[in-house]
């Protein structure tokens, strides 16, 4: 894999970037770019969910097995009803948790089918809860692929100067903007009952079971 020059920028944790900066990384990620930015989990690597080139380079960059389907993160729940099939569970859970750290595992409509390859039956979605990260994904007017910034089999990186370290000369654009939440996301299966917590993280097991409880 040959080396790209990676364009770094830095911003103040908490802070967004100025609007020419949302506007150059969006259309950068819209254009097949790879970026890493900080999410309220841990670092990330991503770019446009519509153009397979971009998620095979990831998975190169990222040295994952392509067995493993990536992530989609949106900025809304309505941008996520575009392109996963929504359950009640789901619902539920959106609008309780999101944005933040769940992860839900849906069943993909006829549209979202372009953000993964055929033998995939399924689509993780997630709108995280960073400001700075959910306007560059409106401003891109594209779902993202996404997954955590690190090799494969290694730790999930969670402050800018490690994915720097890490990433430089191998992603377009790196966002540094210090630590960030440093746990990734809780994933739950909800594409139908019971709806089943396949990785704890952020979101404790408990909160999702009592939120499902309730709505009994």
């Amino acid at each position: 894999m040959l080396p790209v020059k990676t364009t770094i920028v830095r911003v103040p944790a908490g802070a967004q970037l100025p609007e020419d900066a949302v506007q150059k990384i969006a259309q950068a990620a819209k254009g097949c770019k790879i970026i890493a930015f900080p999410t309220d989990t841990v670092y990330g690597l991503g770019s446009t969910g519509l153009v397979k080139a971009a998620s095979r380079r990831i998975y190169q960059i990222k040295q994952r097995s392509n067995l493993k389907p990536l992530p989609i993160l949106v900025h809304s729940k309505a941008a996520a009803a575009r392109w996963v099939q929504m359950t009640p569970a789901a619902e539920l859970l959106a609008s309780k948790f999101w944005p933040g750290g769940l992860t839900l595992v849906l069943r993909p409509t006829q549209e979202g089918r372009l953000l993964t390859f055929p033998e995939y039956q399924t689509l993780a979605i997630r709108v995280p809860n960073h400001p700075l990260l959910l306007k560059l994904i409106e401003t891109s007017g594209v779902p993202w692929v996404s997954t955590s910034a690190n090799i494969s089999g290694s730790p999930a990186l969670t402050d800018g100067p490690a994915v720097i370290s890490l990433f430089e000369g191998l992603v377009d654009t790196i966002i540094d903007a210090g630590p960030s939440g440093g746990v990734e996301s809780t994933i739950v299966d909800a594409t139908g009952l019971p709806v089943r917590v396949t990785r704890e993280g952020s979101l404790p097991a408990q909160r999702i079971l009592e939120a499902l409880k309730t709505s009994v």
